[in-house]
């Protein structure tokens, strides 16, 4: 196995390893510095001592994103435009309590907050059609632990759909939000998009199910 291949497999892993981790390491840097109510949204950290967490991890995932070549003109253009829209997450906040603590303060914080949540939405339906059409692409024939890969690759991108849905559900129904806040239901589905994403970045590194 050359150079160039042990590095995109090393890449492949870190995108896998930083979007499982994320959520999580958002929670505990905010209760290590003593912050303890969980945030209803992972954008909501950023208001958060894990403030800076939120924006190095998305910068982190985002330039990696874009640095990764994949099969084709295609793949490339997808994972571009997937970690470009992660760049304008980090930096375009959604609305919180210090309105005036964000990069472009030329921008309204309603604006600032509409960019973010479009930019959400592209890098989160980007990630299930990279999963779904792209990462199950091969040359040749398929080997077995391939046709086991594209299974999880498939699984991955319909939860990512289905839990997309069910946040425009408890964004845009009315009362949906403050019934389920509770619990931190959006919270969550935002979680479950990213530990699906992550799960097949790992498979796609040979984590698991490697051919031999």
């Amino acid at each position: 196995m050359n150079k160039i291949t042990i590095s995109y497999l090393t890449m492949r892993k870190i995108i896998g390893i930083v979007a499982i981790a994320f959520p999580i390491l958002l929670i505990l840097g905010a209760l290590m510095s003593g912050y303890a109510p969980m945030q209803p949204s992972l954008s909501q950290y950023y208001w958060t001592t894990s403030g800076d967490i939120f924006v190095g991890m998305l910068v982190t995932f985002g330039i990696f994103l874009l640095a990764y070549n994949g099969y084709d003109k295609k793949d490339r253009a997808l994972t571009m435009i997937a970690g470009i829209a992660m760049l304008f997450v980090a930096f375009f906040p959604c609305e919180g309590s210090d309105t005036a603590n964000y990069l472009f303060t030329f921008l309204t914080p309603k604006i600032t907050a509409m960019v973010h949540y479009s930019m959400a939405i592209t890098t989160f339906s980007f990630m299930g059609f990279m999963l779904f059409f792209q990462f199950t692409k091969t040359k040749g024939n398929l080997s077995n632990n391939k046709v086991k890969r594209n299974k999880i690759y498939k699984i991955s991108a319909i939860i990512i759909w289905a839990s997309i849905l069910c946040m425009g559900i408890v964004k845009l129904i009315p009362g949906v939000f403050e019934a389920t806040n509770s619990f931190r239901l959006f919270f969550w589905l935002e979680s479950i998009v990213l530990w699906a994403f992550g799960t097949s970045w790992l498979v796609k590194g040979e984590v698991i199910l490697k051919d031999i």
